[in-house]
């Protein structure tokens, strides 16, 4: 059966790649990065890339057996990418990943070392356990942490509330979303759907920790809060699989909308909208290619 690049595309969930690359940028500008950093920063956004297209590969090589149930459509299962293939490609970005992020400082080496081990725990062994939503919003805010670690100084209290934020966010995501082909739970969805509204609520908090905070970055987290709101209890009514997976998509996609609040409370609304303006190339291969 022929091979075509789509399918590659489609297996390392390239819509998502965007947004982990949205993410670093974002990190990074909320932190203070200067533009004489600018070359670093695009070796980390390469790096980002690289991390979550080998740990979205690594998910599939592990669920190969499931989604030939689940999803046949999905490129091993169709018989489209073989399995080796798969995992040959998942290490190899994930090796690429690390190599890159080790060339801009130890510190991002060492949360890329970190980033790739919360990957494969997940991937491989916690997926099915209570600890895998928490563990993907991990990953999650480790790779938000990547592009914070050209900043000089990390881990004030300004840089742990959007960390603790995006974790709460993904993990809450990754609940709602854990039964999305079959039959999911009112209560499932409700709670997860309330810990993504918190989630986006706690970014009103910057307010009081940002130095020269933007305030205008408000309108959009209220947009924000509406849409994502909406979109989750609207699939709690309807508890339908096609209702609770455009939920997901939504929750996924937004999180280019979490990254340019981040963005805008700290360096205003230009800054907020060039990381808002990759939603755009988001949404468009979100058409083509599943983001989960």
């Amino acid at each position: 059966m022929r091979t075509s690049p789509s399918h590659y595309l489609r297996l390392v969930r390239i819509p998502n790649v965007v947004i982990a690359v949205a993410d670093v940028v974002a990190g990074y500008l909320y932190a203070g990065g200067q533009a004489r950093d600018g070359l670093l920063l695009l070796v980390l956004t390469l790096a980002s890339a690289c991390l979550y297209a080998g740990g979205a590969a690594l998910n599939d090589v592990c669920d190969a057996e499931r989604d030939l149930r689940e999803r046949p459509e999905r490129p091993i299962p169709s018989g489209r990418i073989a399995r080796r293939t798969a995992l040959r490609l998942a290490v190899g970005l994930l090796v690429m990943g690390i190599a890159l992020a080790g060339t801009v400082s130890a510190r991002a080496g060492a949360i890329s070392l970190l980033l790739v081990l919360s990957i494969v725990l997940y991937d491989s062994v916690l997926k099915s356990t209570p600890a895998a939503p928490g563990l993907m919003g991990l990953c999650r805010a480790l790779n938000l942490s990547l592009g914070m670690s050209l900043a000089p100084v990390v881990w004030t209290t300004g840089h742990i509330l959007p960390l603790g934020l995006m974790w709460l966010y993904v993990t809450s995501v990754t609940i709602y979303a854990r039964t999305e082909a079959g039959k999911s739970s009112r209560v499932r969805l409700i709670g997860a759907t309330l810990g993504v509204c918190i989630a986006v609520a706690g970014l009103v908090g910057l307010r009081f920790i940002v130095v020269g905070v933007h305030d205008e970055y408000l309108l959009l987290v209220a947009l924000l809060f509406v849409l994502i709101g909406y979109r989750g209890f609207r699939a709690v009514v309807q508890r339908t699989p096609d209702r609770v997976q455009q939920a997901v998509k939504t929750f996924v996609l937004s999180i280019v909308l979490f990254d340019a609040c981040l963005t805008w409370s700290a360096r205003g609304l230009v800054a907020g909208l060039s990381i808002g303006a990759l939603l755009v190339p988001a949404m468009l291969l979100g058409r083509r290619f599943r983001v989960t």
